[in-house]
């Protein structure tokens, strides 16, 4: 070997040994605010942006295909180990996440429902092990926290690089993580303390409550002020990082670069109420006159392509694809606006077994309240509160109706028929184009 290639080593042998940081010098976090030493593990440094780059796959066959269950980092980990992969992501996992998982080659992604009941066959663990059957010898189904492989060896080399400190501060969503961790820092570090960031409507097992020497449970809202604060400090931390110094971190789990979409996006931090005093009255000021009086007419959107509520699933699929759609307005008796129906619902529906491509769309349609009687029947049916949407309706109440809406179907004053679909990306980019939003 060359001299000049001394040194050079696989990607997989860049994973761990990540930098302990001081915090200090992050603003809010000094002396004179905390007394305390406040160190990160900057396990964002790892290739693949995680803790998860940690876990071990060595005990599945390097040619199964693995069926996994996450929303985003271990996928994009074992998508960096050239595992072959089939992903089940959860709708809210941001595109940048999903853009990464393509350029790496994984093209086997399937969306599952948000919040679906465990047990459900909309649940991932349901989707995942009917793949997994389906797919037979080869598929090994891997979820971080319900998967039957070791994941104690990562947390134990994790301890054995960790300095020892008088307390250890972790966010906590199910507990996997705190319970390996704890147990294998107590081996080396006797004494030391355990503190939990424990999230909203988290489902934290019980060997996870006995890690545990101390709770605290922090908002969304402090969490992602935090992160932000962070990035302003050079630690490029998620929310979920900044969840744990606000609660006086010693553990940097993920990375800011993976919330794109929403961490590093003042519109959506600013919808999401998740912005401090400060960070608020700054993007206040500089939204200030912004929509000086335009309408949605301003927008200038395309003319809305539709569904009847009649055609079949997979023709209006295969509309939403072949036109980069997120979501189809449904249309019922004399072309009247009644629903909506999204590609990923779809996509979903039809990949688990639930729907068939000839169902109807009707069946499965999100409705809006209001339809006729007649439309509403069926168990499959959900209903929305309709918000009238005219071509003269102003941008300022538009951004509002955005602040619980993902999308605005435009139609006439009588609702009668859809003229056009609105999202926050196009509102976004009006704003740019006048020079008057800084994104």
């Amino acid at each position: 070997m060359s001299r000049a290639l001394q040194g050079i080593v696989d990607i997989v042998d860049t994973i761990g040994n990540t930098p302990m940081a001081r915090l200090s010098s992050v603003e809010g976090l000094g002396a004179a605010v905390c007394s305390a030493e406040l160190v990160g593990k900057l396990e964002y440094m790892n290739p693949g942006g995680s803790i998860k780059d940690r876990l071990d796959t060595q005990g599945t066959p390097k040619d199964a295909l693995l069926v996994v269950a996450s929303p985003g980092n271990l996928a994009i980990s074992l998508a960096m180990l050239q595992r072959r992969l089939l992903c089940l992501v959860p709708e809210r996992t941001s595109s940048d996440r999903i853009r990464l998982l393509k350029a790496a080659g994984i093209t086997d992604i399937v969306r599952t429902l948000d919040g679906a009941l465990p047990g459900s066959p909309e649940h991932p663990v349901q989707i995942g092990r009917r793949i997994v059957e389906q797919r037979g010898h080869g598929a090994v189904y891997i979820d971080e926290e319900q998967g039957q492989w070791d994941l104690a060896s990562c947390y134990e080399e994790l301890a054995a690089e960790m300095v020892a400190h008088d307390a250890l501060v972790l966010g906590v969503d199910t507990g996997n993580a705190a319970t390996h961790l704890a147990r294998a820092l107590r081996e080396t570090t006797p004494g030391v303390q355990i503190v939990g960031v424990e999230p909203a409507n988290s489902a934290i097992g019980e060997q996870a409550i006995r890690a545990i020497d101390m709770w605290m449970q922090v908002s969304d809202a402090v969490a992602y002020s935090m992160a932000r604060r962070l990035i302003t400090g050079g630690i490029h931390a998620g929310p979920a990082a900044g969840a744990s110094v606000a609660a006086a971190l010693v553990l940097l789990g993920d990375t800011a670069r993976n919330y794109s979409d929403t961490l590093l996006s003042d519109e959506w931090m600013l919808t999401h109420d998740l912005l401090d005093a400060r960070m608020l009255g700054d993007l206040q000021r500089r939204q200030l006159g912004q929509y000086r009086g335009a309408s949605i007419e301003d927008l200038q959107l395309p003319a809305a392509v539709t569904v009847r509520a009649e055609d079949s699933i997979g023709a209006a699929v295969a509309l939403m694809s072949e036109n980069d759609f997120s979501q189809v307005p449904v249309t019922g008796a004399h072309r009247r606006l009644v629903g909506y129906l999204t590609l990923s619902a779809a996509q979903t529906l039809i990949d688990s077994g639930v729907a068939s491509p000839s169902s109807p769309v009707s069946r499965f349609m999100l409705r809006f309240a209001g339809s006729d009687s007649a439309e509403k029947r069926g168990s499959n049916v959900r209903h929305r509160r309709y918000w009238l949407i005219t071509p003269e309706t102003p941008l300022s109440e538009l951004a509002r109706f955005f602040e619980t809406h993902s999308v605005a179907f435009v139609t006439d004053a009588s609702r009668k028929f859809c003229l056009g679909i609105a999202t926050k990306q196009d509102l976004m980019s009006f704003l740019s184009r006048r020079n008057t939003f800084q994104f």
